[in-house]
């Protein structure tokens, strides 16, 4: 298992039960933490838990020229994927009717969320702002069903979502949706930040952020 989760790590993927259940169980123990935390600092790296102690993920313990650029390229995909990642919970709280946004492990039921959708005009509405969000949300089928499942395709491949029953067209939230909750809470305390250059001030930024 240790080097299941070492790997995994290494690779920028977050360690959560709901993508990986028995490495996550492993991982939540103090002996599994110490050795894999003893690994990670030979190499500059450190063990970090979300907020709400979700998921694990690999982060760098110190910052030099090699890893700004990393932190860049990370920084650069996060502000491509918090609008699109914000429209989705928004959704999915109207279409389950809940004043609170999902959180890791919550499940969507993929045929609910599609018969709401396609009886809904606000709904049908709120799907189609993703093609205007980015490109790679436009479809050559704009019916419910195809722009809900590029919508469902890209949320799973952005490591949001995992397919948990095929037959049921199930998926649940993953840990890495609480590692994003707090970026987004950053990014909405520090207004202002996606549009800066890559100066000193924002590379410092950069540095909590990761």
């Amino acid at each position: 298992m240790f080097e299941q989760v070492t790997t995994r790590l290494l690779e920028g993927n977050f360690v959560c039960a709901a993508s990986a259940p028995e490495a996550f169980r492993w991982l939540d123990t103090d002996q599994a933490q110490q050795e894999v935390s003893a690994f990670l600092e030979q190499i500059d790296r450190q063990l970090t838990k979300t907020p709400n102690a979700q998921a694990y993920y690999a982060t760098w313990k110190k910052i030099g020229p090699a890893e700004r650029t990393e932190v860049k390229k990370v920084f650069s995909a996060i502000k491509q994927t918090v609008r699109p990642l914000v429209q989705f919970l928004t959704l999915c709280m109207e279409v389950e009717k809940k004043d609170s946004r999902p959180i890791s492990g919550d499940r969507i039921e993929y045929a609910m969320m599609l018969s709401a959708v396609a009886s809904n005009p606000h709904l049908l509405e709120v799907l189609r702002e993703f093609g205007s969000i980015s490109k790679e949300f436009v479809v050559s089928d704009a019916s419910p069903k195809g722009m809900l499942d590029k919508v469902i395709k890209l949320m799973e491949s952005w490591g949001y979502l995992i397919q948990i029953s095929r037959e049921q067209m199930s998926y649940r939230f993953t840990g890495k949706l609480d590692y994003y909750y707090q970026v987004i809470d950053f990014l909405m305390e520090n207004e202002g930040i996606a549009d800066q250059s890559g100066d000193e001030d924002n590379d410092l930024e950069q540095r909590k952020l990761i």
